[in-house]
């Protein structure tokens, strides 16, 4: 299955693909050289990279897709019109790449590793300052069986160059769809269209959809997110909405001139200009794409990014969020409270808090909180919020708190919850509700155990996005500590 190792220890169940070959049963999990390299990746890239996925842990935790982007592919056969890769950055050429890649050992789980190629299905490709290269208009078979004989598990196919007609996108996409089913290997095709109207057939195409124009920055990524609020129904195993990759900071990526492991220059790359995002905006993206049952496919060299990220994009709890899905759907999170996000990257200015919920298997629900607005703030969930994803029922819930690791205690409706002082231009926290047992939730699980709430009055804001109960009616009484805490009342409908 695409999404690694940890997909194996999850229940598979013989959903309908729309390539009918097995793969894509889950959110794809790995990395793409785009935003990190642009046009400028090379093969010493990738295999840096192939081993940072290791050495970090990340692929054991089911980062596997290694996904050579645009750069790759220099011309064609003069005579047979084969695609060519460019030697000068790919010395050891494409199949021994890939074959490399294969071979490489991810402790505990073996050779796990899955090889990506792409092309553009219009008549070039999508092209920067420093490159230009053939597209795959009228060598859709040909390519296609190229690249599965280079050893591609994926092939991703852009839009560049081609018709954005729908009928003839959409005619496109189903050749290179009839052309990998031809070769008879399970290959998972990424349809990179840039159209929400991809989603609604997407499933007769490929395994995901791209939904909008680049996620260059927390602004375009907001935007993709509020383009995929309307999206929900149309992801399912086998084909995902795709809101782009996961996005760094740009250390390692577009420092080269100061960095000799970066990899590009940016003065070079015009259209990198405006790439990239926060440590805060990585980790509210991550929280966003795993609730939305998205490919979660970094566009960074884990080797160099920050600790912050690298334990964003590790967190084992929120990846299973992203992996888990509640048999029968929906597969996809939903926007539960909450309007439209919006940034504006170089005013660095923005507005909306949202919170968004997903079912997971056994009755578990996960709830995501951002915060795009200008200052911290609380941001609420009550019962109208949750109450659609819980089915209205009284079920008791432990709580915990998916970026702290730290359980909370429980939580019953119509409680409501809020997640303390959420940081601005995107901050995120992020929960998992764990259905109880009858007998299980006792007197004193019944008050959240957030540090904002146990050892401050709820006035008092805290930075770190901490978890209690709806607030206003609290008082400070003295506890055994010595410490002022606050004491949780109730209001008449029992909320916090």
């Amino acid at each position: 299955d695409a999404g690694g190792r940890l997909c194996t220890m999850l229940p598979l169940h013989a959903w309908a693909v729309g390539l009918a070959n097995g793969v894509g049963l889950r959110p794809p999990m790995g990395y793409s050289s785009w935003n990190d390299c642009a046009s400028e990746v090379t093969e010493a890239r990738i295999r840096r990279v192939a081993r940072a996925l290791v050495n970090t842990g990340l692929a054991a935790k089911g980062y596997t897709h290694v996904n050579v982007d645009e750069g790759w592919l220099k011309s064609r056969g003069t005579t047979t019109l084969a695609m060519e890769e460019d030697t000068a950055k790919f010395p050891s050429g494409m199949r021994a790449l890939g074959e490399w890649v294969h071979a490489q050992e991810v402790p505990g789980a073996g050779r796990t590793l899955r090889y990506g190629l792409y092309t553009s299905r219009g008549t070039c490709q999508c092209s920067t300052k420093q490159y230009q290269g053939p597209g795959s208009s009228g060598h859709i078979e040909r390519d296609a069986a190229w690249m599965v004989a280079a050893g591609a598990d994926l092939v991703k196919v852009d839009s560049c160059c081609g018709s954005q007609q729908r009928e003839a996108a959409m005619g496109d996409y189903a050749a290179f769809r009839d052309a990998l089913n031809a070769t008879g290997r399970p290959v998972f095709l990424a349809v990179c269209g840039w159209n929400a109207w991809y989603a609604r057939r997407g499933h007769t195409l490929g395994h995901s959809w791209r939904i909008a124009l680049d996620g260059t920055n927390w602004g375009a990524l907001s935007h993709c997110a509020n383009v995929n609020a309307r999206l929900s129904k149309h992801a399912s195993p086998g084909g995902w909405n795709d809101p782009d990759l996961l996005q760094g900071t740009g250390k390692g990526s577009n420092d080269l001139p100061s960095n000799p492991h970066g990899c590009f220059d940016p003065s070079r790359i015009p259209q990198s200009r405006d790439w990239y995002l926060s440590e805060r905006q990585v980790r509210a993206q991550m929280t966003l794409w795993a609730v939305m049952s998205a490919p979660l496919i970094i566009s960074a060299d884990p080797s160099q990014v920050e600790p912050s990220v690298l334990a964003t994009w590790g967190n084992e709890e929120v990846i299973s969020v992203n992996q888990e899905l509640r048999d029968g759907g929906p597969y996809q999170g939903h926007r539960l409270a909450g309007l439209d996000l919006h940034y504006d990257a170089a005013l660095k200015a923005g507005s909306g808090t949202n919170v968004w919920g997903k079912p997971l298997p056994a009755g578990a629900l996960a709830l995501a909180f951002i915060n795009n607005g200008p200052n911290a703030t609380d941001v609420v969930c009550d019962r109208s919020c949750y109450g659609p994803l819980a089915g209205g029922s009284a079920q008791t819930y432990a709580l915990r708190n998916l970026w702290a690791r730290a359980d909370l205690g429980a939580f019953s409706p119509p409680q409501t919850l809020v997640a303390k002082a959420v940081a601005a231009h995107g901050g995120a926290a992020m929960l998992r509700l764990t259905p109880l047992a009858a007998g299980q939730a006792s007197s004193r699980h019944q008050q959240l155990r957030g540090g904002a709430f146990e050892w401050r009055p709820c006035r008092e804001a805290s930075p770190t996005g901490d978890w209690g109960g709806q607030c206003g009616g609290a008082k400070a009484v003295r506890g055994g500590s010595g410490k002022r805490r606050p004491k949780l009342r109730r209001n008449a409908e029992g909320q916090a």
